[in-house]
Parts: C-alpha cells; sequence; structure tokens
C-alpha cells in the first residue's frame, strides 16, 4: 500500500514539474527578443529597415498585361493598403511608388528618402520562429525603401544597381531541445554567410552584431570591404569590368550609428512577429517595387529584371536549414 502510495506521489511529482517546464519554455517572442541582432550602419546609409504599410501607401498595385516586362504595367489599384493585398494572380503583380523611380540612380535617392521620412515611420525587424527537425530558426526580416549599390565609395553615378524595395534577413539557428545558439545566417544579395555562434561577434552574449552594407543592405559579419560572390553579379556587369580591367564590386560597411534591442540605449528597432499566413501582406505574391536597373560608361542604364518578392517566397523562408546549408561559412 505504502509503495503503491508513493509511486502515485512520484508520478504526481513528475507531471507537475513537466507542466513547469512546459511553461517555462520561451514563447516565440520572447526567443524572438531574446537574441534580436544589433544592426550597425556606415554613417553614409541613407535609409533604415521600416514598415511595408508605409511603402504600400506610396505605391499603386499594378499588373503586367502583357510580354514586356518594360512598358506593360497597368494600374490595378492606385490606393492599395497591405492588409488587402492580393493573394494570388494568374499574372505578375507589382508595388511601383507613384512619385519615385530606381532608374534615376543617385539623383532618385532624394525621393525615396523623402517618401519614408514622410511617415516618420519606426525603426522594425519582422520576427519568424520556425521548428525544423532538432533546431529552431529566428528570422529578421527588413525591408528598406531603397536599394541604390554603388560601384564607389562615397557613392557615385560612376557604376551602380538600383530597384525599389529590399528584403534583407537574419538568421540565428538554435538547438531546439535547449535553445542554444548554434550558428548564424546573413543574407548577402542572391546568397549569405553563415557562421558558428562561438565566433559570431555579439552584443551582450546573445544579440549577434551585423554590419549592413551601404546602399545594397547586405549583412555582414565584421566592418570593412567585402568581397561579392561572383554567382550574385550579372554576368554583364562582370565582363565589362574585366573589359576596362576594373576589380570586381565589393560591399562597404562601416562603424556608425546603430540600432536594436530599447537596452542598447541607441536606436531602438521594434519586432513585430510574422507567420506562414500573418499578417496579410505575407501572401502578396508580387514584387516590392518596380524593375531593377544597372548602369555602367558605354552601356547606360538598362532594365534586368524585377524587383524582390517578399519573405515568404524566398527560399530561406520555404526552406531555411536546406537553404543556409548552401551558403558559405564565413
Amino acid at each position: 500500500m505504502r509503495v503503491t502510495v508513493v509511486r502515485a506521489l512520484l508520478a504526481a511529482c513528475l507531471a507537475v514539474l513537466a507542466l513547469a517546464q512546459a511553461a517555462a519554455a520561451a514563447s516565440p517572442e520572447k526567443l524572438l527578443a531574446k537574441h534580436q541582432p544589433v544592426t550597425v550602419f556606415t554613417p553614409l546609409e541613407s535609409f533604415r529597415p521600416t514598415s511595408v504599410e508605409t511603402f504600400v501607401a506610396d505605391s499603386n498595385l499594378e499588373v503586367l498585361n502583357g510580354p514586356n516586362l518594360l512598358t506593360d504595367w497597368t494600374v490595378m489599384d492606385p490606393a492599395p493598403q497591405a492588409s488587402s493585398l492580393p493573394s494570388s494572380s494568374p499574372t505578375l503583380l507589382r508595388l511601383n511608388q507613384r512619385a519615385c523611380s530606381p532608374v534615376l540612380g543617385l539623383a532618385g535617392l532624394s525621393c525615396y528618402l523623402s517618401s519614408w521620412s514622410a511617415h516618420a515611420a519606426p525603426s522594425v525587424a519582422y520576427g519568424r520562429v520556425v521548428t525544423a527537425g532538432d533546431k529552431t530558426v529566428l528570422q529578421y526580416w527588413y525591408f528598406y525603401y531603397d536599394n541604390f549599390y554603388s560601384y564607389t565609395y562615397p557613392p557615385s553615378g560612376f557604376i551602380w544597381q538600383a530597384h525599389e524595395g529590399d528584403w534583407e534577413v537574419v538568421n540565428v539557428v538554435l538547438s531546439a531541445q535547449d535553445d542554444e545558439p548554434l550558428f548564424v545566417g546573413y543574407s548577402q544579395h542572391c546568397l549569405g554567410e553563415t557562421r558558428d555562434w562561438a565566433k559570431v561577434p555579439r552584443w551582450r552574449g546573445r544579440h549577434p552584431v551585423v554590419y549592413v552594407a551601404i546602399g545594397s543592405h547586405a549583412n555582414y559579419l565584421e566592418a570593412g570591404t567585402h568581397a561579392i560572390d561572383t554567382r550574385c553579379i550579372p554576368p554583364q556587369a562582370v565582363a565589362l569590368l574585366q573589359q576596362f580591367g576594373l576589380p570586381l564590386p565589393v560591399d562597404f560597411t562601416g562603424e556608425g550609428d546603430r540600432a536594436g534591442p530599447r537596452r542598447l540605449g541607441e536606436e531602438v528597432t521594434s519586432i513585430l512577429r510574422i507567420t506562414q499566413t500573418s499578417p496579410a501582406w505575407i501572401t502578396f505574391p508580387g514584387f516590392w517595387g518596380e524593375l531593377q536597373y544597372f548602369h555602367a560608361p558605354t552601356i547606360g542604364t538598362v532594365p534586368f529584371g524585377g524587383s524582390p518578392v517578399g519573405p515568404a517566397f524566398h527560399a530561406v523562408w520555404q526552406n531555411p536549414l536546406g537553404t543556409l546549408a548552401t551558403w558559405p561559412a564565413g
């Protein structure tokens, strides 16, 4: 009888302990806050990551009604809202800033800066938590009004690439068993870079430090000059630079303003959680901006594709660990 009572008490204690451990498990919001990155911008960077609502409010929603990606767009909605963007379409869609165009290159920066600044929008990171096997992936998605990559630093009109709307992401991969960080993955152009957690620069031990390249907003692990993977450079650009004996393009990062958690004591970046279906704009299948343009001497300014699609349509969203495995280790 005593043995039965002891066993019952032991079982009850174990059940209470299990419930306590489950209750103590970190929520997605707590995990995202615990490892929120600290972003470092160069002194000459014009933009900060911001909310998508203001960008949508400044745009026309357009639909492609013909084969020509340059000319066959018509306005579908002159006053779209982020909460009611289409989630599907039989043809291509895009958000096109009404007042600005990337075709102007360096001269167009002031237009995008003015549009963004007019809203006094806060600095925002869109946070996502996804479990994949024995790992948990924290994703911090950053949206910028404009991408203007300049071949030179300070930026100039010599050789450049530009597009409206820019999505970048920082990944922090944890052990699903104990939530301990294992490694990070920072987006850079069409690929990215990974590094073991022990070798990642961190603030207060648990917040990865991210050096944001001027204009392109690619994310790096140190300040300085960074080679761009040639797989992410248009072959025509590589051929042109080689023809004139010029070095391949690089990204520029540096020590400047920092943003992140409130306790950093500098610019605060708020985390807004996103999921596979929420907020509504996450399912928008179109381009976040009009065409991309490339400019160089002898060829002038030429279009070469659309602006980026939203987070849910990136490979690193759809298959985080598989995609990170293809990014070079830094």
